[in-house]
């Protein structure tokens, strides 16, 4: 028993470093980021509970024409009987009232209803609202899922630019360090003054602390970036930027356009506004239902009425009901005028949508055709400025250039790196601007 309890220990023992390990385990691409807040982001978990909603919805629209069944029971005890007064005559007695008494001290009635609906044109206008209505539920899923792809994806690009400026910086306080040992050196072999010497320490200062509060802003983006995914901000995060991340092309442009998912939505809220005018206007046709009520009664001047042997007496109706309507003081009339006052509103804003839409499309794709030639542009400029940098370092090792040619240099590379990396990333989100625009958000989770 010892021997079975041990080993069972061991084995959690030595599989702990395994699941700790899992756990913290949380580098994320951008695909991978995407699936994760496909499955965990709040607003989507939301949409799912509204499309269910609106399903349900459907089921009890649906269920109002289906037979409606109820049990009914009545128990009445009179301790005083109710009195009527008879004409005298009936006793013999011309002139006077005759104070009786009728029925007994408890009665009891039983039964059930059932009724079932015939025709009722609201009925079935409503029904084909309700399931408009869940066709509208699944566009604001669908909707839901492309603002939460957008945003995640924008966040993600953004702390990989806050992560590659601290790259660049990291790369260039390394490479002040060297120089700095290098100046140290000199300064205390007299070859250069201590001013030249904490000219280049205020820089590298100056740097670090901008650094400090790049890795600052990034941890704030990667919590901001874990709300959109619906990640406890207890977890930690890694992003993993692509291989292909620089290589930029303009082949997206080539992709045709689809109608977005907020004129779809448009759409939708239009049919249903013409079903609601249909609704209103279905309230001047007649309501015709099958009914039917069986029940059971008795009278008892003693409370027995559960013993063997006592009467119930059974009563049966089988009918039809209809209710036409005739005049309801113009309320229906002044419900339609409204609903169609809604409607010419919609065309409006329809126009205006198709506009907007086609609007943010030209202005994306304008953006990405500039976008690419500015980071054409910054590539170009950046590896000018490491020739530069590299040259003006020989230099100043050699004795020929000066410190400040060097700082200068250093300070160029640095933003040519950042703005370079900056552009390649702005092209990035350029990009999702046009998928947006172009109906195909999609793309990014599937690819």
């Amino acid at each position: 028993m010892r021997k079975t309890v041990f080993g069972t220990l061991m084995v959690l023992i030595t599989s702990l470093p395994f699941a700790v390990q899992a756990q913290v385990d949380n580098s994320f691409t951008l695909k991978q980021s995407l699936d994760y807040a496909l499955k965990n982001s709040i607003d989507i978990q939301k949409s799912i509970l509204d499309k269910e909603q609106a399903d349900h919805k459907v089921a009890e629209v649906r269920a109002s024409g289906l037979p409606q069944l109820n049990a009914n029971g009545q128990l009445q005890n009179f301790p005083n009987l109710p009195t009527q007064l008879l004409p005298g005559e009936i006793a013999g007695q011309p002139g006077t009232q005759i104070p009786v008494q009728f029925g007994t001290k408890y009665n009891a009635t039983g039964g059930f209803e059932a009724s079932q609906l015939i025709y009722n044109q609201q009925f079935f206008t409503g029904l084909q609202a309700a399931k408009r209505s869940e066709q509208l539920y699944e566009l604001l899923k669908i909707r839901t899922d492309e603002d939460v792809i957008y945003e995640v994806t924008q966040s993600f690009y953004q702390t990989l630019e806050l992560q590659a400026q601290i790259e660049a910086l990291e790369s260039n306080i390394k490479n002040l360090d060297k120089v700095e040992k290098v100046m140290k050196v000199q300064q205390e072999n007299d070859l250069i003054t201590k001013t030249e010497y904490n000219r280049l320490r205020v820089n590298k200062i100056n740097l670090e602390t901008n650094l400090q509060s790049l890795k600052t802003a990034e941890e704030q983006s990667k919590n901001y970036l874990k709300i959109l995914m619906g990640m406890s901000m207890d977890n930690s995060i890694t992003l993993v930027k692509a291989d292909n991340l620089e290589d930029i092309n303009l082949s997206i442009l080539q992709y045709e356009k689809e109608t977005p998912i907020q004129v779809q939505l448009l759409e939708k809220e239009y049919e249903l506004n013409i079903l609601n005018k249909k609704s209103i206007q279905a309230g001047y046709y007649p309501t015709l239902s099958a009914v039917g009520q069986q029940s059971w009664s008795a009278q008892r001047n003693e409370f027995n009425f559960f013993e063997d042997g006592q009467p119930w007496f059974p009563q049966t109706v089988l009918g039809l009901q209809l209710q036409v309507p005739i005049f309801d003081g113009f309320e229906k009339h002044h419900k339609i005028q409204q609903s169609k006052i809604d409607l010419k509103k919609l065309e409006l804003d329809r126009i205006q949508l198709d506009r907007t839409v086609d609007l943010e499309y030209q202005n994306a794709r304008e953006q990405l055709v500039n976008s690419m030639k500015s980071v054409e542009a910054q590539r170009e400029n950046k590896d000018l400025a490491q020739e530069v940098y590299d040259q003006t370092q020989e230099l100043y090792a050699e004795k020929v250039g000066s410190l400040t040619d060097l700082l200068d240099a250093e300070t160029s590379l640095r933003e040519s790196q950042i703005n370079y990396i900056r552009e390649v990333l702005k092209f990035k989100k350029a990009e999702v601007d046009l998928l947006r625009a172009q109906g195909q958000l999609k793309q990014l989770a599937n690819s």
